[in-house]
């Protein structure tokens, strides 16, 4: 990459992470291209030049927040940390993913937008639904989750915890500046209210 092409993908980034900052605080439909501008440190016809259009720019960064979220999944689920830290990683990871997919912002753009909603869904039903599945079966094989219990369950069951936190945006905070609810919740996640021991106890 020549010096023209690197200092070209810096202004397209800084204008991608000015035009999040203020999607995330206004709504996309609130802030103007001049307003990105600004932000960005960039003219208005630059931004014309490398997106064509606002409407494509804001295409451009949803894609890369959720491409980006995406790779940090699997580089999660890729790691060489034991199943139940990853298991662990995923569980909080997901509260602040769900945060994001939960904003305004999104939710305004998804409501409005069939190709971004569409890739939204091949991003969420697919790829991530795969990567999941392929976690799961992971953990069976090693002995962490009950071998019989079947992937669709124990979706259910995730998405169960996923429902509440769409209501409650402020858990992923909490979970950050409490650690103790974080581990109480996770435990919970695990072994419900009996706690493993009680649990073994019944089965002996």
């Amino acid at each position: 990459m020549n010096g023209f092409e690197r200092r070209k993908e810096e202004k397209k980034e800084a204008t991608r992470r000015a035009a999040l900052e203020l999607f995330e605080a206004y709504g996309p439909r609130k802030v103007s291209v001049n307003d990105i501008a600004r932000k960005a440190g960039v003219s208005p016809v630059t931004i014309y030049n490398h997106f064509g259009s606002k409407q494509e720019l804001v295409r451009a960064v949803i894609r890369q927040m959720l491409e980006t979220s995406l790779a940090e999944f699997r580089e999660i689920i890729a790691g060489n940390q034991p199943y139940i830290e990853r298991f662990r990683q995923i569980f909080l990871f997901k509260q602040e993913r769900l945060r994001i997919l939960n904003s305004e912002m999104l939710q305004a753009v998804l409501s409005e937008d069939p190709e971004i909603r569409q890739f939204v869904n091949d991003l969420l039903e697919r790829q991530l639904y795969d990567m999941m599945l392929s976690f799961f079966d992971e953990g069976k094989r090693e002995g962490y989750i009950e071998p019989d219990l079947s992937n669709e369950a124990i979706l259910l069951y995730i998405e169960m915890f996923q429902a509440f936190a769409y209501t409650r945006p402020d858990l992923y905070a909490r979970f950050k500046t409490e650690p103790q609810l974080l581990n109480d919740t996770w435990h919970l996640f695990l072994y419900g209210l009996m706690g493993e021991r009680k649990i073994q106890g019944l089965e002996e």
